[in-house]
């Protein structure tokens, strides 16, 4: 192939409301964007936080604007009109439930990030939702040419709950921001309030990212340290109640949680900067970009024993396993926050680790995965040796479901549907 790879991206997950998936899809369509590539990105208006115009007026971009809800009927009628519209090498699907099923001959890449729900279902047991959850997700494999996941602990999630095998090249892990980096410098943030000292955490408002145990630490830690405060950072899902807010009621610690949903990403550095030591509990993930993004910016990393969590931290944070109680949180704390050169080292330890993961290395590899799949690579996607019957397990309870990208309108006609919007 001559001239630029041509790829239509379903890049409608740049909303606030696919929280890590957007950030993903943006910060490696940022990069992908200036490689030898022709980039058709379907887009929707409600872009949030995420500032894409300067993205979508690139010279190797065509946007194309489209308010039909990601994971709906309606979706599939608009992917098939644009491959007939563009004529792609390749599609690019960053959140796998979007995949068409019908494409012709044009190949699709789609990305599995994590088996969250599936992991809830094998716990509490399945419901309406994780079964249409698991019933797309099944389709989308056999609808893809190739299927990529950020992690090898999500690798191997996809081969216990649907039983095939990913090559090691479909794992694409995710980048942190060069301007992590140089976020040390930085001053306080002006215009909201905050302790003197405080443990950040940064992650949306849901049980699965465990908060409840960093509000029981920092009771714990009162005492001792009078001082310091806890910034939970996350937007809150509106379907669950506010447990983390009963908590903090109930032991008494108000004075000393802060709590914000929607800081602009200018401010989230800042809270970086001047953070204490970064907390990261959760009970699973697919990769854990917070963990990245605080080791770059210089944190000392306090973070939980989930499979992706620690293969992102790479030996570059204290791990603490995620069900532990309290107490054992607040101890790796308070060894942090009282030990400087125990705090030095972890902090030179994450740098190191997060300077190896770059959004230019996801995007040239990423890139490479289009381009032998544009060339009739399938990526050997097949049977693997496991519990095939797991993938009729498989599936989640709505305890997550925005993480899935699946809209509060749930299932109905026929499919997972986001609500009626119209668009292109």
């Amino acid at each position: 192939m001559t001239g630029p790879l041509r790829i239509l991206v379903d890049g409608r997950v740049m909303q606030d409301r696919y929280h890590g998936i957007g950030r993903y899809t943006f910060e490696l369509l940022s990069e992908l964007s200036r490689r030898h590539v022709d980039l058709t990105i379907l887009h929707s208006p409600d872009q949030g936080r995420l500032d894409t115009g300067e993205l979508m007026a690139r010279p190797t971009v065509r946007a194309v604007a489209s308010s039909v809800p990601v994971a709906s009927v309606r979706s599939q009628w608009l992917l098939f009109r644009a491959m007939l519209a563009f004529r792609p090498d390749v599609v690019f699907i960053p959140y796998h439930l979007s995949t068409p099923l019908l494409h012709g001959r044009v190949p699709v890449v789609s990305v599995i990030h994590d088996c969250i729900f599936e992991r809830e279902a094998a716990v509490h047991g399945r419901s309406a939702f994780s079964v249409a959850y698991a019933t797309a997700t099944r389709l989308a494999i056999r609808s893809a040419a190739a299927l990529a996941t950020p992690s090898e602990a999500s690798r191997q999630d996809i081969r216990r709950f649907y039983g095939i095998e990913l090559p090691a090249a479909a794992i694409l892990p995710h980048g942190v921001s060069q301007r992590y980096f140089s976020a040390a410098s930085r001053p306080r943030p002006a215009g909201i309030d905050l302790p003197g000292r405080y443990i950040l955490h940064v992650g949306v408002q849901r049980p699965h990212k465990n908060q409840r145990v960093l509000v029981e630490a920092l009771a714990a830690l009162r005492s001792d340290l009078p001082d310091l405060g806890l910034v939970l950072v996350g937007q809150q899902d509106p379907r669950f109640p506010d447990e983390t807010g009963k908590l903090v009621t109930a032991l008494g610690v108000s004075d000393r949680v802060w709590r914000y949903t929607d800081l602009d990403d200018e401010t989230l550095l800042d809270l970086y900067a001047n953070a204490a030591v970064f907390a990261y509990p959760s009970l699973v993930e697919g990769f854990g970009m917070p963990v990245l993004e605080a080791m770059a910016a210089g944190l000392a990393v306090v973070a939980s024993d989930a499979e992706a969590v620690q293969e992102v931290a790479g030996g570059g944070a204290l791990i603490v396993p995620a069900r532990a109680p309290a107490r054992d949180w607040a101890q790796a704390l308070a060894r942090v926050l009282s030990d400087p050169q125990f705090g030095r080292d972890l902090r030179e330890r994450g740098r190191a680790v997060a300077a190896t993961h770059t959004w230019s290395q996801s995007a040239e590899r990423t890139l490479a995965m289009l381009a032998s799949t544009a060339g009739g690579d399938t990526f050997a996607v097949g049977p693997a040796g496991g519990d095939r019957a797991a993938s009729d397990r498989a599936g989640g309870d709505r305890a997550a479901s925005d993480r899935a990208g699946v809209g509060a309108g749930g299932v109905r006609g026929g499919g997972i549907t986001g609500g009626d919007q119209k668009g292109w």
